[in-house]
């Protein structure tokens, strides 16, 4: 691999087809498909290790990544060394839409813990979706779900309260696991107070006091990493909206 996946090491298992077996997860099963039913697009199954970046702002823009096992942040840095986190990227997620404009990379993507992805070169799925309609609608409609997640994103960091952006944010991330058929009461956040403290655009101190506040309203129980959502529904009402089903 070039740029950040050979500097770093990660290592490159073999090349996969639309028939290997995948982890019990409906909505990646449906994206693998999309990808490699079609027999020209040789994608590589990698391992990658918490902290591995898989690819940096200015990098060029050779593979896009499906995450097939883990989590990945996505940071946008500025030269400055500012930053903020973007995206938590889980299993079924497609990484490297933003350098698909000009060829380079944007933002920055590292591992939240060990894992792996599927890699397809760029060049080759442009040709392959030339001759394959259906790869490029499903292209479209991935692009379409990702600006649609930051449009939401972007709406609750402007309209709620910062306890309702932690609360948004946790009823997201379990619908999110739910979708990938891991349903539970108790979700552990890989990532850490700091990143997600990034990623909701709040202090630290502020994101401790809403842990502590959903606590004591007796929303969820907080463990670390590990959060319990103590009634089905009432973190929602908090919110009002309707839990998903």
């Amino acid at each position: 691999m070039q740029n950040s996946l050979r500097m770093n090491g990660i290592h490159q298992v073999h090349s996969i087809s639309e028939r290997e077996h995948q982890p019990n997860n409906s909505y990646l099963n449906h994206i693998s498909t999309c990808f490699f039913r079609n027999k020209s697009i040789d994608a590589q199954k990698l391992k990658i290790k918490k902290g591995d970046s898989i690819f940096n702002n200015g990098d060029d823009h050779q593979h896009l990544y499906i995450i097939r096992v883990g989590f990945i942040k996505i940071e946008n840095c500025l030269p400055n060394g500012q930053y903020q986190i973007t995206q938590f990227g889980m299993s079924g997620d497609l990484l490297g839409l933003d350098g698909i404009a000009d060829g380079k990379h944007h933002l920055a993507a590292y591992a939240l813990n060990d894992g792996e992805l599927y890699a397809i070169n760029v060049k080759i799925l442009h040709a392959a979706m030339n001759m394959d309609h259906s790869l490029l609608m499903t292209i479209t409609q991935l692009l379409s779900s990702a600006l649609n997640h930051s449009q939401q994103h972007i709406f609750s960091l402007s309209m709620h309260t910062a306890e309702k952006k932690l609360a948004y944010f946790l009823i997201d991330f379990r619908n999110s696991l739910n979708r990938l058929c891991m349903r539970t009461d108790t979700i552990t956040l890989p990532m850490n107070r700091e990143e997600l403290r990034s990623y909701l655009g709040m202090t630290l101190e502020t994101l401790s006091r809403c842990f502590t506040y959903l606590e004591r309203k007796g929303y969820i129980l907080v463990r670390n990493r590990d959060i319990t959502f103590l009634e089905p529904g009432r973190l929602e009402q908090f919110l009002e909206i309707n839990p998903e089903k």
